[in-house]
């Protein structure tokens, strides 16, 4: 038997996989760095550099970038020290393959500092990473028959919102500003910091576009000694578009925006002062999109007293159940305990960690913490830096059309951060904190689809054939259809449907049918 076939693409991805990093190293003071009095606070951010995959396994290799700001015995003086931790780690996958792409997100579960001696302080780290690989595959099932001609074959459709993209590109960012006109010339950069939130990705025809916001907060110190320390904040709206001829803007995007790279310095302006910040950045962007896919495959192919061996492999292709973008709202108050009387909030910085979700009445239930780090500076010549840490739980329903089976995907990501903070004094020792968080999170689950690659006829025996009545009535059952029980007698559709007159191919339970061969 001779098959029509068709090239079909659909995607396949396995479960949520999940591996926890520890650093822990002592780091010596450089000579261009004062001795350390009091360390204020730390900073960090994990760059993936490489994700490989194949043999059942997925290796994952990187770097921790970490800053620590801290108080010299010089008066109180700012410092920072920058340091790195590399790793690599393998997290053991069943059934992975070459070139299956793995999207990593990561969350800072702890990181802190502590003086050993003025000239050595101790860094500890804990990074949870969540991989999800996925990859595209190609399959040729058959779709019809060209020989014999007279063969009938039977039809399924399949409709489905299915996974037609899947990679990895990088968007660069660059952006140029001068410092407000009240600001001093910067003679040297103490401490920096760049986060991105808000981002959507949006499918077009022939690229994938991409918004969001860097917030970039940064330290220095003037030219002038008598000058106190400085600090620029400033909010920088990016955009771009990652090309390519397939993508439609039809499809629906679950893509995934990192930031991957990061390079803040100040520059001389036209006029050969240090009053311009350069802001480079490298956006990381795993794409992943989904279109909506009305496959046609061959279920089932009959010739009256012809057996046929059919083979029918099992495909599990992954399914965007929906995409939703949700925002959560929080206000709460944070005590400071500060040693002494608080002068002005300089820098507020929060996270949130989805650290358990499960199904509930309305929608997915998440449940976590937010993290927040506030610096402050306050009325002591000795110590005029201090900050605070602080954690709070939170739970939240994210409403989703799957209500609450959507806790029942077998394929769920969730990515999360913190869109919008905001810190106002309540009091002599306590501060308002006003937030935003957004969360993305992708339903998705497995549609399992036999679909015939293969097919072999023979004749049926004639001792069969032959011990079979010519004539013989049949009384339709619940599971039947026209085809089953045409199949059954090895008599044709078109002869049982012109004996017994049917005006269709639908069958009732009870209907009595005459089968003659």
């Amino acid at each position: 038997m001779d098959l029509l076939k068709k090239t079909i693409t659909y995607g396949t991805g396995g479960e949520c996989l999940t591996t926890q990093l520890t650093f822990d190293d002592d780091i010596n003071v450089s000579d261009q760095n004062a001795d350390i009095r009091n360390i204020v606070m730390q900073s960090g951010h994990v760059h993936v550099d490489e994700i490989r995959s194949g043999g059942g396994k997925i290796r994952m290799s990187g770097h921790l970038e970490f800053s620590v700001l801290y108080t010299s015995e010089e008066h109180g003086e700012l410092s920072c020290i920058h340091g790195d931790f590399a790793f690599e780690d393998t997290v053991n996958y069943d059934g992975c393959k070459d070139g299956e792409k793995v999207t990593v997100l990561w969350s800072m579960e702890d990181l802190s500092a502590q003086m050993i001696h003025p000239r050595k302080m101790n860094v500890k780290a804990v990074v949870t990473f969540n991989l999800y690989p996925i990859c595209l595959r190609q399959e040729e099932p058959a779709v019809g028959v060209s020989y014999p001609s007279d063969a009938e074959t039977l039809a399924v459709t399949e409709q489905f919102t299915g996974l037609q993209i899947c990679g990895k590109d990088t968007l660069r960012i660059k952006e140029l500003f001068d410092l407000p006109g009240g600001k001093p010339d910067i003679d040297r950069v103490i401490f920096q910091n760049l986060r991105l939130h808000n981002v959507k990705t949006r499918a077009e025809n022939g690229f994938l576009s991409i918004s969001g916001d860097l917030s970039l907060f940064l330290m220095y110190r003037s030219a002038d000694d008598h000058m106190p320390i400085q600090w620029v904040e400033r909010q920088i709206a990016v955009g771009g578009q990652i090309e390519s001829p397939h993508i439609t803007d039809l499809m629906l995007s679950a893509s995934c925006v990192q930031l991957a790279h990061t390079e803040i310095s100040a520059e001389e302006d036209e006029d050969g002062e240090m009053r311009q910040i350069s802001v480079e950045a490298v956006l990381q962007c795993d794409l992943i999109l989904f279109e909506e896919q009305r496959m046609e495959f061959l279920e089932d192919v009959y010739m009256p007293e012809m057996e046929f061996s059919i083979t029918r492999p099992e495909t599990d292709m992954i399914v965007l159940d929906s995409c939703n973008d949700s925002r959560m709202k929080m206000n709460f108050n944070m005590p400071l305990h500060a040693q002494k009387p608080l002068v002005q909030i300089i820098d507020v910085e929060a996270a949130v960690k989805v650290e358990d979700y499960h199904p509930g009445e309305d929608g997915l239930v998440l449940e976590g913490v937010i993290s927040v780090e506030l610096l402050y500076q306050q009325a002591d010549q000795e110590n005029p830096y201090d900050s605070r840490h602080q954690e709070y739980p939170f739970s939240y329903i994210v409403q989703s059309q799957n209500g609450g089976n959507a806790g029942h995907s077998e394929l769920l990501r969730i990515s999360s951060s913190v869109e919008q903070v905001n810190a106002v004094l309540a009091g002599a020792d306590e501060v308002e904190i006003r937030l935003t968080a957004g969360f993305c999170i992708a339903f998705c689950s497995k549609k399992s689809i036999r679909m015939i690659t293969e097919i072999d006829m023979k004749p049926v025996p004639a001792e069969k054939i032959d011990n079979m009545p010519g004539i013989a009535g049949y009384v339709v059952r619940p599971q039947d259809t026209l085809w089953s029980v045409a199949r059954k007698f090895y008599v044709s559709l078109a002869s049982v449907r012109e004996v017994n007159e049917l005006n269709s191919d639908e069958l009732k339970p009870g209907q009595k049918l005459l089968i003659v061969k």
